[in-house]
């Protein structure tokens, strides 16, 4: 799986940070950009870079996307029951491959529907074609989640995604109503093309999105290390679902979470 993440920004970011709050960081834990440059005492790295591998002792897999606002806020809907109880649940996510592969984003959205949802999935249908997938999920708290993945946009395409909650009281998204396309803050029209800006941390200023949520990611897991076994769990349980989803395609069935069929 490929990663394109500058280690040394994202390491000297952290350190900000960590320096700045004086925060009591357990000594030897290394923001690393994948499994293959993992070397310190305990190894955070984003967790969609070791599906295919077994996993460490040393290694604390991070979710960075629940650091996201945009997921934040979901949540709290969720959460607040202002929008309940969500009956149905619209995911989709293109990108062009690197370094989201499919197996990646999967890894993601399911992630995302059962941390967003509060509820584990207990069901996966998966068809899938190259690297684009349809996959439906149940969950058990009886909400059914659809789950569109491209990894197929021509290269240099940046990452499109878009999840949508209907429930019976209200419905929520996390873009404006018929924007397909992601917004960005300040667009660049110059002579040598188009150029796009958005910021959205200023202690962390020109960071590229996905870096800002990969050192909060990290800098939250220094602040509560008792956490990093529920990170793993979910890790391991995150990777079996991505296995279970190719699987269910292969025999063309609807497999439950234990790999049993219905």
């Amino acid at each position: 799986m490929r990663v394109s993440i500058s280690v040394d920004r994202l390491q000297a970011a952290l350190s900000g940070l960590v320096q700045k709050y004086a925060v009591s960081a357990p000594p030897g834990w290394t923001l690393e950009a994948g499994p293959d440059g993992a070397a310190g005492s305990y190894a955070m790295l984003p967790g969609w870079t070791a599906i295919e591998r077994p996993l460490r002792a040393d290694w604390v897999p991070l979710l960075p996307w629940r650091s996201e606002r945009r997921f934040v806020e979901l949540k709290r809907l969720v959460d607040d029951q202002v929008v309940t109880p969500v009956c149905l649940a619209r995911f989709a996510c293109q990108t062009d491959g690197s370094p989201w592969d499919l197996a990646a984003i999967l890894y993601r959205e399911f992630d995302l529907a059962e941390w967003l949802l509060g509820s584990q999935l207990t069901a996966v249908t998966a068809s899938i074609a190259g690297p684009v997938a349809n996959v439906i999920v149940r969950l058990a708290g009886g909400a059914v989640c659809g789950i569109e993945a491209n990894a197929a946009l021509p290269a240099g395409t940046a990452r499109i995604d878009r999840h949508e909650l209907i429930a019976r009281r209200g419905v929520a998204c996390d873009r404006v109503v018929d924007t397909q396309v992601p917004q960005d803050s300040v667009y660049a029209l110059t002579a040598d093309g188009e150029s796009r800006y958005t910021d959205t941390d200023a202690e962390l200023f020109g960071l590229e999105p996905d870096e800002v949520l990969l050192v909060r990611a990290a800098y939250e897991t220094l602040l509560h290390a008792d956490r990093a076994d529920s990170l793993r769990r979910q890790h391991q349980r995150l990777s079996a679902l991505v296995r279970l989803a190719f699987e269910s395609d292969r025999r063309c069935q609807r497999l439950d979470v234990e790999g049993d069929s219905k």
